[in-house]
Order: structure tokens, then C-alpha cells, then sequence
């Protein structure tokens, strides 16, 4: 079968039906040089040990890849007048926004994001970006520190 391959433009790829995700992603890898490839379609996160045939994917459907990457929150917390800073590693994608992070922070480490604020850059501390800001408008890539302290 031929799928579409998605990212940063569209590539044809043939690959056999009987395929598992992960030989799919593996092909990507090896055609794209992508680390950490994450492949969605119709909406749906595909899972790696699952066959394409699974999904019924049919010939020539379009599925998204995303390139996923790490970053640490470095989190910011004063208790009776002490200010503790602690890391944070998160998993995400350049599509990823700022609301996304709070969930993933809260989700995987039970921190609460009620009243906090996030600052990409600590030269500029007084820029708060908006939740639904993607990470890449403010140049949030691999490695890149975001500080989060309380409001």
C-alpha cells in the first residue's frame, strides 16, 4: 500500500499492509532522519505494535508525523519565604502549546497550574506567552529551558 507521509510537506511511501506502526516509524527514521517520530491519523496516535492493517488505513491516506522532543520545566515554588527551583522533564511536539504543558506537568507530576505563569526565555521574564501558543511561535525546541513560577 502507499501512504502519505506528512511533515513539512508530503511524501509517498510504500509499505506493506501487514506493517507494524513501528516499522513504519523506523522507515521514517531512516528517510527523514527524524529522532522520535510520533505518527497520527484521522486524529488518532498510532501505536507501535499495532499493524497499519489494524487501523484500515486505506491506499494513499495522509498520516501526520510529528517530531517529538524534550524540554525541562524548570519550576519555581516559595514556601515560607524560600524559593526552591526544581527540573521538569516533558515529551512534546512544536505544535504543543502552553495549556498543553500545564496538563503534562499535572498530569505527570501532580503539579498544580492554578496561578502559575510560564516565561520561554529568562532574559524576559515579564513575557508571559498566551496557553494556546504553540511552542515553536516562541522558539520552545529540544533542550530548551521554560521557567514556570508562581503568579
Amino acid at each position: 500500500m502507499q501512504v502519505k507521509i506528512e511533515f513539512d510537506g508530503v511524501f509517498n511511501m510504500q509499505v506493506d499492509d501487514s506493517a507494524t506502526v513501528g516499522d513504519l516509524k523506523n522507515q521514517i527514521q531512516q528517510t527523514l532522519g527524524l529522532m522520535r517520530p510520533r505518527l497520527v491519523y484521522n486524529g488518532a496516535l498510532l501505536d507501535d505494535q499495532k499493524t497499519l492493517y489494524s487501523y484500515q488505513i486505506p491506499n494513499n491516506s495522509c498520516i501526520i508525523v510529528q517530531e517529538m522532543y524534550s524540554i525541562v520545566c524548570w519550576v519555581s515554588d516559595t514556601i515560607n519565604g524560600v524559593t526552591l527551583t526544581a527540573p521538569y522533564n516533558l515529551v512534546v511536539h512544536r505544535h504543543n502549546t502552553f495549556a498543553d504543558l500545564k496538563y503534562l506537568l499535572h498530569k505527570a507530576y501532580g503539579i498544580d497550574m492554578t496561578n502559575r505563569k510560564f516565561y520561554p526565555k529568562v532574559e524576559i521574564p515579564s513575557f508571559e506567552p498566551p496557553d494556546l501558543c504553540p511552542l515553536h511561535l516562541v522558539k520552545v525546541d529540544a533542550g530548551c529551558p521554560v521557567y514556570v513560577s508562581q503568579k
